[in-house]
């Protein structure tokens, strides 16, 4: 039975997603954010974080099609591979991160609703009767989203 960590992120009261426990990096609490102008909803700030800046995609309101409530109090910040270099994107979450050990039996079907999580998760595990879709990085941080919608 193969087995892994996880971080299980809390993206609104509803969402729930998971990455690799080497992918998220650094969490900011009460992040100074900046408005991009001319960007699309789910993608209009940004994070300035070890003097690089950084894209908060609200993956919540790209799932949702509508727009936080709030200024997130939290974000974290994450790694992953792009093309030959690392790069680097921030999701705001409603609370800490909770490491997870996921095993083979735990998989299951992405969740149906909001419609969605095919573009931007591998696959899905199931937790406490919710279905934790697990992101793909590459894929959620790229400008692919502006095209499926």
């Amino acid at each position: 039975m193969a087995e892994a960590t996880a971080w299980l992120l809390t993206l609104d009261a509803e969402l729930y997603a998971a990455v690799g426990v080497r992918e998220l990096i650094h969490l900011v609490q009460a992040p100074a954010l900046f408005t991009v102008p001319d960007t699309p909803a789910y993608c209009q700030q940004v994070l300035l974080w070890q003097e690089r800046i950084v894209p908060v995609m609200d993956l919540a309101t790209w799932l949702w099609g509508r727009r936080a409530a709030s200024a997130p109090s939290l974000v974290g910040v994450f790694a992953y591979q792009a093309t030959k270099t690392i790069a680097y994107g921030a999701l705001p979450l409603t609370a800490a991160p909770a490491r997870r050990q996921v095993s083979d039996e735990q998989a299951c079907a992405l969740p149906e609703h909001p419609p969605g999580w095919a573009h931007v998760a591998f696959s899905c595990f199931s937790d406490e009767d919710k279905k934790i879709p697990i992101l793909n990085l590459q894929r959620l941080f790229s400008d692919i989203l502006q095209h499926d919608d």
